[in-house]
């Protein structure tokens, strides 16, 4: 069965299956979302430039630095005072007029060291080299229900790193490494691995990387039951969707506890 539309977009991505796996009403609200990077965010976009583009980092980034400024003023409070307001908006015209947006020393510590440990380990050669960054794809995808019902739609996926052989997707967790795959259940990771797939018909793999100390770093195949559970997800959101006319659509969600 082909996927008729109605959302006005031209595709689905894995961000709007996953809203659909939910529920209607979360896809609407998805749909509607005008999105704010949180701190944790924009240190995963801090790391994921700094491993996936290199070459990009210094021309996006400029670190606030105020240890001089801080030495030179003295005091208790420093960044209190007028003279380091003048510094900062020096600094912040500075890279507006370069087109950087200005991180934390702490960021750029953290991106740089998991650069460094990630480089000592191979996993930069292995797996973030040979290929390409940031690589959009489109394609039709076919899922079946579990009563075999198949359902086709046109789908777009973002690889962070496509390989020849394989899709990379780098993820950044404060959470100790052995929590990823709980994560990766109940955030959808599935679903997007199994869409991706669906589309490039690449294996897929996950490197995590933890965002506090011990900095652990892990890589992740996806097993057939981890595909076939995002596959499962899907078709449960392709049913979701069949259900969708507008905006006023209603869900009523019926369940066991």
């Amino acid at each position: 069965m082909r996927i008729d539309l109605k959302h006005n977009k031209e595709y689905f991505s894995a961000s709007q299956l996953k809203k659909l796996f939910i529920s209607i009403g979360q896809f609407q609200a998805y749909l509607k979302k005008q999105f704010e990077e949180s701190s944790a965010m924009e240190l995963g976009s801090v790391i994921h430039t700094r491993i996936l583009e290199p070459e990009e980092y210094n021309k996006r980034y400029l670190v606030l630095d105020d240890t001089a400024i801080c030495e030179e003023i003295g005091g208790a409070r420093p960044t209190s005072t007028k003279k380091y307001k003048e510094w900062k908006e020096e600094l912040e015209a500075e890279a507006r007029a370069k087109g950087k947006k200005i991180i934390s020393p702490a960021s750029d510590h953290i991106a740089n060291k998991v650069w460094r440990d990630m480089d000592k380990a191979g996993i930069i050669e292995m797996y973030f080299s040979d290929g390409e960054a940031e690589v959009t794809i489109t394609g039709d995808v076919t899922v079946a229900d579990e009563h075999g019902e198949e359902s086709t739609f046109p789908a777009l996926a973002i690889v962070d790193y496509d390989q020849p052989d394989f899709s990379v997707d780098l993820k950044t967790t404060s959470k100790d490494i052995s929590k990823f795959k709980f994560d990766a259940n109940s955030l959808g990771y599935d679903i997007q691995a199994r869409l991706t797939h669906g589309i490039n018909g690449k294996p897929f793999v996950f490197v995590v990387v933890q965002t506090v100390a011990p900095y652990d770093i892990a890589v992740f195949t996806t097993s057939q039951y981890f595909m076939d559970r995002g596959e499962s997800k899907i078709a449960t959101a392709i049913d979701n969707y069949l259900h969708y006319e507008d905006e006023s659509s209603t869900q009523i969600i019926v369940g066991e506890l």
